[in-house]
């Protein structure tokens, strides 16, 4: 294959586009290609004067190429400043804001185009600026961050499509470009605020010793040991690691000192006071931000067997601590529906591969639920799990044999039902099976059979709104949805796409995008939410951002068919799949 048209190279990748340009356009389409005509010469100039060549300008974007990183982010950040000025003088509905991302990335050159992985990634990094703020990545940061004051904040690592590697992020907070030295670095550990991530997140302090005799601190810390080792099994909870927390051991540290330097939400402290045959331990869950105790409890043991007390509030803790941040009150029933560790363990992996993209990650969630039945065969749950996991498989197509996963779903969900039951767990399954195969009268009396079952349990409130989507009744989706966002700390991402999709069937497509990006927030690959989001601009009108939304699925899935996606739609009234379909279709998907 003749290669002579092309040439790499490493080069400074510029990327900018406009916030909120189709309400812009919408509000006043005149006025708006006036100011962005004027904006994108503005831009030109400034990218030209720092030495740089602008590649391309479709629509609202900008893509420029820069010899120099430095180049780059001079030319940004004194894009930004000139664009706010002038911003500045117009009517705060007529504004127009960029966002800009700058990465130093491998491109392909044809012709006067650049192509490849860092024109991706730069786009990604673009994603996560502000409207009239800046990023860079990891590679860009790295060779400013000594050679320009500015400030950076460091926003943690980030996936890209089809990348293989995260790309760390930093955003720029300091818009001052003079290129004169400044130490120090934004990173992990350095010193510097880091933002938590989008999950439960918790620092555990090492427990004080509040005895008299400092002999006594392998009781504390063998406690606090056992706590974060307990803590590392549940799934969805973002702990700081054992290690870098002694390091504070008798240090004086506020929990909303700690909350900055270690990016966490929450941080768990305590004490232990040993005398004769008696001990008393004090734990607080505390709120970083805030200082606001949000849980706290006291325990008066007698050492009759040290070890086995130690076990005892380990365990009550940890229990405690799943409930306040991850699982809300399921995690009681969880924690005394299986007895052993293997299986508690098991579970947890399997729940961590549940909701995964790919066929071994449900395979995996089978697995292990598999392995939590075996480890257990008196208890519901680990059958109950094993059938969402072969149900969850046929939904997402990641099954090679459709009626096979169905049929072991609805054999291992019997199972469940054969057994002496507390959780509800078997009537959730049955009530997905039934959906699946179109039997939506049997599916909505399973679902309430477990929301009977289980009124803590708002994973069975979140299932049963999905199914009364598909029944053609969104309206009383709504309020189940968002009681299970509400009382779910950590609730799966598939929570706010059902809100979203029960918005999206009243009509009410502005609050079915606001649910679509709080998934989002959570999974930029939700296929689910990008559809409604697709669907919801396009029935707005909206067609530049449902195009947007449109190119977004078609990365997650690249052979998306509407054809194949109908089919995979259980709903009643094929009237309202029509509908479905017809907005997909305007938003350019076929």
């Amino acid at each position: 294959m003749a290669t002579q048209d092309f040439r790499r190279k490493l080069t400074a990748i510029f990327s900018a586009d406009v916030e909120g340009y189709s309400r812009l356009m919408r509000e006043d389409e005149e006025a708006t290609v006036r100011t962005i005509t004027n904006y994108r010469e503005v831009i030109t100039t400034i990218i030209q004067k720092h030495r740089g060549r602008v590649v391309d300008s479709p629509g609202d974007n900008l893509l420029a190429e820069f010899a120099s990183v430095v180049d780059a982010v001079q030319s940004a950040v004194k894009v930004q400043e000139e664009l706010k000025a002038r911003n500045a003088e117009l009517s705060e509905n007529r504004r127009m804001e960029f966002r800009i991302g700058i990465n130093l990335g491998d491109v392909i050159h044809k012709e006067e185009r650049i192509y490849g992985d860092g024109v991706n990634v730069t786009a990604r990094v673009e994603s996560l600026a502000e409207a009239g703020g800046i990023c860079i990545s990891r590679g860009a940061y790295d060779q400013v961050k000594n050679k320009l004051s500015l400030g950076y904040e460091y926003l943690g690592e980030h996936s890209v499509k089809n990348i293989a590697e995260p790309v760390r992020v930093y955003r720029i907070v300091e818009l001052s470009a003079a290129p004169t030295p400044r130490t120090g670095e934004a990173d992990p550990g350095v010193g510097a605020p880091l933002p938590p991530p989008d999950r439960p997140s918790l620092a555990v302090l090492p427990f004080a010793n509040l005895s008299a005799d400092p002999e006594q601190d392998y009781f504390s810390d063998g406690l606090t040991m056992d706590i974060q080792t307990a803590l590392v099994k549940i799934s969805g909870l973002f702990l700081i690691g054992e290690a870098s927390m002694f390091s504070y051991k008798s240090k004086p540290v506020t929990a909303r000192e700690l909350g900055r330097q270690l990016g966490v939400r929450h941080v768990l402290e305590g004490g232990v006071r040993k005398a004769g045959d008696q001990v008393r331990i004090t734990a607080q869950l505390i709120e970083a931000l805030s200082s606001r105790r949000v849980w706290a409890e006291r325990y008066d043991r007698k050492l009759d067997d040290l070890f086995a007390v130690q076990d005892e509030i380990t365990e009550e803790i940890v229990t405690a601590l799943d409930v306040q941040l991850v699982s809300g009150e399921e995690a009681r029933v969880l924690r005394k529906t299986l007895r052993t560790p293997a299986a508690l363990e098991s579970f947890y992996r399997g729940w961590q591969a549940l909701f995964g993209s790919t066929k071994e990650d449900a395979e995996e969630a089978q697995r292990m639920f598999e392995e939590t039945s075996r480890l257990e065969p008196e208890s519901p749950l680990g059958y109950a799990m094993a059938a969402w996991a072969y149900w969850w498989a046929a939904f997402r197509g990641l099954s090679d044999d459709l009626s096979l996963s169905l049929e072991r779903a609805t054999e291992l969900a019997r199972k469940a039902l054969s057994l002496e039951d507390t959780t509800g767990l078997p009537h959730l399954m049955m009530a997905q099976i039934h959906l699946l195969k179109r039997e939506h009268d049997q599916a909505l009396a399973e679902a309430e059979r477990a929301v009977l079952s289980r009124p803590s349990c708002h994973g069975a409130y979140a299932a049963k709104a999905n199914i009364l989507n598909y029944l053609g009744r969104p309206t009383e989706a709504i309020e189940l949805a968002k009681s299970a966002i509400r009382h779910t700390p950590a609730h799966p991402t598939f929570y706010p796409a059902i809100l979203a999709s029960a918005y999206y069937g009243c009509d009410r497509n502005e609050e079915a995008i606001a649910a679509v990006k709080e998934a989002l927030k959570r999974d930029r690959d939700n296929l689910d939410a990008l559809l409604v989001l697709a669907g919801a601009n396009a029935a707005l009108g909206q067609t530049e951002e449902a195009h947007r939304a449109t190119r977004e699925v078609l990365k997650v899935k690249s052979e998306f068919t509407l054809e194949e996606f109908a089919e995979s739609q259980p709903y009643k009234d094929p009237r309202t799949l029509e509908r479905v379909i017809t907005m997909l279709r305007g938003a350019g998907l076929n």
